[in-house]
């Protein structure tokens, strides 16, 4: 009965199937171009693509990530193509389809992914051009305009769902003297030094950045008071083992504020400053 059904759906594909001339073809191309954002590109392919074949589940893979473009059931029927744009590879697209696919069913795909490359490689450096903007370059660590961006959702989310949030600003201490006694290319030694051990302090889920100077920010999502405790322990652990920071007499103060009802951008990271400066301060006593 399954078969049946299946050759069914088949025949009802075939029967509103059009062959690709010239026409179409720069039509969905044109529809494909101009699309920056990788996810409304895939929107539009699938949804082309849709209209010839039956596709039950389709994945991109590129550079170690699976990227779900169409959610469907399981099938047994499966078939991974390469995707190249002069010469490059884009990745590999894996379909799930309700039955077999013919040959004329695969030279269409290829027809497809041949029209979908130009703007693929296109929305791909457009990706990668607008995460370097995210990036502080010395450190490696998301920058002040990813910080402000990463909080403003943060918050909102956690408005609707309350799953706990919690913003933590570090500063390390000590470190004007090793700028003006040793040189902003020691200074800068020391600061990749301190970002690499933040981020091994936190969780794969938490996020990480460089405000500027010397100082960071953490979000901890979901997170508790707890959690926050763990973060600072985790660091001066590490801090206290490093050759290169313990030589420089490099630790670090904190603040956090955690997210209470109403709470918005500028309420929180104001409650987290307040908060590393007593730190601070406390610490010089």
């Amino acid at each position: 009965m399954s078969t049946q059904l299946e050759q069914l759906k088949k025949a009802a594909i075939q029967s509103r199937r059009v062959p690709l001339g010239a026409d179409q073809r720069l039509m969905v191309l044109q529809k494909l171009q101009g699309r920056l954002e990788i996810d409304k590109l895939f929107e539009v392919f699938t949804r082309e693509l849709e209209k010839q074949i039956d596709i039950n589940r389709l994945i991109w893979e590129h550079d170690d990530i699976s990227h779900i473009v169409r959610r469907g059931g399981s099938s047994d029927f499966r078939q991974t193509f390469s995707i190249k744009f002069a010469q490059s590879p884009l990745g590999m697209l894996q379909y799930s389809t309700p039955y077999q696919l013919d040959n004329d069913e695969i030279s269409l795909i290829h027809t497809y992914h041949r029209l979908l490359a130009g703007p693929l490689s296109n929305a791909i450096e457009y990706s990668r051009v607008r995460n370097l903007a995210m990036l502080d370059s010395l450190t490696g660590l998301n920058n002040r305009t990813s910080f402000e961006q990463d909080l403003r959702q943060s918050v909102a989310l956690t408005e609707r769902k309350n799953h706990g949030l919690i913003l933590m600003i570090f500063d390390m201490d000590n470190f004007k003297q090793v700028n003006d006694t040793y040189g902003h290319l020691d200074g800068d030694k020391v600061l990749r030094r301190f970002s690499l051990l933040l981020k091994e302090a936190i969780r794969a889920s938490d996020r990480c950045y460089r405000l500027g100077g010397d100082e960071f920010a953490v979000l901890l999502s979901p997170a508790t008071r707890e959690s926050a405790q763990l973060v600072n322990d985790r660091l001066k652990t590490l801090l206290s083992h490093d050759t290169l920071l313990t030589a420089h007499s490099i630790s670090s103060s904190v603040g956090c504020s955690a997210y209470r009802q109403g709470d918005n951008v500028t309420s929180m990271f104001e409650r987290a400053d307040r908060s590393m400066y007593r730190n601070k301060a406390s610490r010089r006593r």
